[in-house]
């Protein structure tokens, strides 16, 4: 009976862990998709990414730049789980940016690669920052 009860702790264990893994982060493959694939989709008119799903949330502009936020869903069977938020970043002059926002218990790698597109020590950059920080922060709930 303890026997019994230990591998089925076991596999419960497992399967939230796993699960935790598969659904409660951004894949090193979504985290591309948002930041790469996403602008060869737009660019070259071809259907969303089987399986995930954009939905537009806010907007925020300058004379020289626009943020716009959207939230990339995960669809599976029928149910939708966000995966992770898209920044479309555009300059004056300058092409635009796809930043990914990852869920923060995502993997390290992850993490640092979001990190480093957030802020490469410029002028821009810190302009960027600032647009973009105001345009999540019109999001965050209150009560």
């Amino acid at each position: 009976m303890k026997r019994t009860i230990f591998f089925l702790a076991l596999f419960l264990f497992t399967a939230l862990v796993t699960t935790n893994k598969v659904f409660g982060q951004t894949t090193l493959e979504e985290y591309n998709y948002v930041t790469k694939g996403y602008r060869i989709q737009i660019e070259s008119g071809l259907d969303m990414k089987k399986g995930y799903v954009f939905e537009d949330i806010d907007k925020q502009s300058t004379r020289e730049r626009e943020a716009v936020l959207k939230v990339l869903y995960r669809v599976k069977d029928g149910n939708a789980t966000i995966a992770a938020y898209l920044i479309e970043y555009k300059h004056s002059g300058s092409p635009i940016e796809y930043i990914c926002i990852p869920k923060p218990n995502s993997e390290v790698e992850i993490m640092r690669k979001y990190w480093a597109q957030l802020y490469d020590g410029t002028t821009l950059a810190s302009e960027r920052l600032q647009l973009i920080c105001f345009l999540i922060s019109k999001q965050i709930k209150w009560q």
